[in-house]
């Protein structure tokens, strides 16, 4: 455990371009964190039948010396480092692997947009990009995961097939080149490094039904969306984080700076509802 040191997680930090303020919040917290109880959890998060499990261990050990998970965050980052061993072993480009770790950063700055603070509310997800389950690819994000059993009842597929779920970050570029390249060299990817050819599915508010009428015909939402066949449609209220930069709140308080925000306000405003809608790549 003598590569746990402020030292290497300073360094990666920079590697992956995390905010100034929260690298001194880093350094402030280090001293508080247990080294052995880092060594007794951090190999568990490789195995992806374990990996969640061992998050939520984390989380209580963490939750009881920091409020502000800046030492859950400071773990996971030391995970992170320790998971290129496994990058390495596979072949995987160093680019993939730093470009799939920026998702720390990314989550820092977007929780700091949200609510003005600086800490990491994200450890619930990142266990997928520290067991090599999630990867950046291009603009996307593919994640090899079990399919829902309603999803796969109504795609006539097996049920204990695995699929490929995107995810888009929003820092994510949509030009129509940008996405085919992503799909491409994903395609590629997996095939060379996991030797399958997975069906590629998404269950985003990108994909909402409401949207069809609310966003333009040469911008990047349209761009994604016409890359799928949308199969179900389920009410959420995701648009409040991704669209107005809110956890909750009333719509006819919300400031609207985009053509995007405008349409969905009045549109919610008037009675109507914002879905998440699941699609299928198209080939």
């Amino acid at each position: 455990m003598n590569d746990f040191n402020l030292e290497n997680i300073l360094c990666f930090c920079y590697k992956i371009d995390m905010p100034e303020y929260m690298i001194k919040l880093i350094v402030k917290k280090f001293s508080l964190i247990d080294k052995g109880i880092v060594e007794k959890l951090y190999c568990d998060f490789f195995d992806y039948k374990k990996a969640e499990e061992t998050y939520k261990k984390l989380q209580n050990y963490t939750d009881s010396i920091d409020n502000d998970k800046i030492c859950e965050l400071t773990i996971l980052l030391y995970v992170a480092i320790k998971s290129y061993d496994y990058y390495k072993e596979k072949g995987i480009d160093k680019k993939i692997y730093l470009d799939t770790m920026k998702c720390f950063s990314r989550f820092v700055k977007e929780t700091y947009n949200w609510t003005g603070k600086y800490t990491f509310d994200r450890g619930f997800w990142v266990w997928r990009q520290l067991c090599l389950a999630l990867f950046r690819i291009g603009q996307l994000e593919f994640e090899i995961a079990n399919v829902d059993k309603n999803i796969a009842k109504k795609l006539d597929i097996d049920q204990d097939s695995k699929v490929l779920y995107v995810h888009i970050p929003n820092d994510a570029i949509c030009t129509t080149e940008e996405l085919e390249n992503s799909y491409n060299n994903a395609r590629e990817f997996f095939k060379k490094y996991f030797n399958n050819d997975y069906l590629v599915l998404c269950s985003s508010w990108l994909l909402g039904k409401e949207l069809e009428s609310l966003i333009d015909c040469n911008g990047g939402i349209y761009n994604f969306r016409k890359d799928y066949e949308i199969f179900d449609y389920f009410e959420s209220d995701d648009y409040l984080q991704w669209v107005f930069n809110k956890y909750s709140g009333d719509i006819k308080d919300f400031k609207e700076k985009t053509k995007l925000q405008k349409a969905i306000k009045i549109h919610l405003i008037n009675g109507g509802k914002m879905t998440v809608g699941i699609g299928k790549l198209k080939k």
